[in-house]
């Protein structure tokens, strides 16, 4: 939800959303992690457990937009190959201070062969949609086990699934 009085993220924030996807009930927990380069080494341990990485820039900051790649190659060394990842153009709803075009948003997602999409979070433009794109995308694309995906009669959740859980520990030393 837009608010005026927004600060930006320090670290990492965390939020969930409910959707409704063919008929379900999914609940999407969402890490919006710091974009400054001095909260780097702390976001980089996010992507490795992540199904699905939203790349996100300010069409009024040239700045955003140039260090995408940078994310990018960084998300291709730390999360799985089997990551949903898109590029967003956040703030589409300031036309009159726009400085990177939607042309050049979608070329630079074609070059990295990855979905984009325009939003605004001021006016829920595109937010849903995005939102509904991933987690179909994410649903589909996970191996389906019991311990991953549970039915309730509330619906689908989805949890996290720790691959190093049924590891055994050793000492180091």
């Amino acid at each position: 939800m837009f608010s005026h009085k927004f600060m930006s993220t320090i670290g990492v924030d965390f939020k969930t959303k409910d959707l409704e996807l063919a008929g379900k009930n999914v609940r999407v927990q969402i890490w919006d992690t710091a974009g400054q380069e001095r909260f780097r080494n702390i976001t980089n341990s996010y992507y490795k457990g992540a199904h699905g990485i939203a790349i996100v820039y300010d069409v009024t900051n040239r700045q955003s937009y140039e260090t995408i790649s940078t994310w990018i190659d960084e998300i291709g060394k730390k999360a799985s190959q089997n990551t949903v990842n898109v590029i967003i153009a956040n703030k589409s709803d300031m036309i009159n201070h726009r400085v990177v075009s939607e042309d050049e948003g979608r070329a630079l997602a074609n070059s990295k062969s990855l979905p984009y999409f325009e939003t605004s979070a001021k006016d829920d433009t595109g937010v849903n949609e995005l939102f509904e794109y991933m987690s179909t995308k994410i649903l589909s694309s996970v191996q389906v086990s019991p311990d991953y995906l549970g039915l309730s009669k509330e619906g689908l959740s989805i949890k996290a699934q720790n691959s190093d859980h049924n590891k055994k520990k050793e000492k180091c030393c």
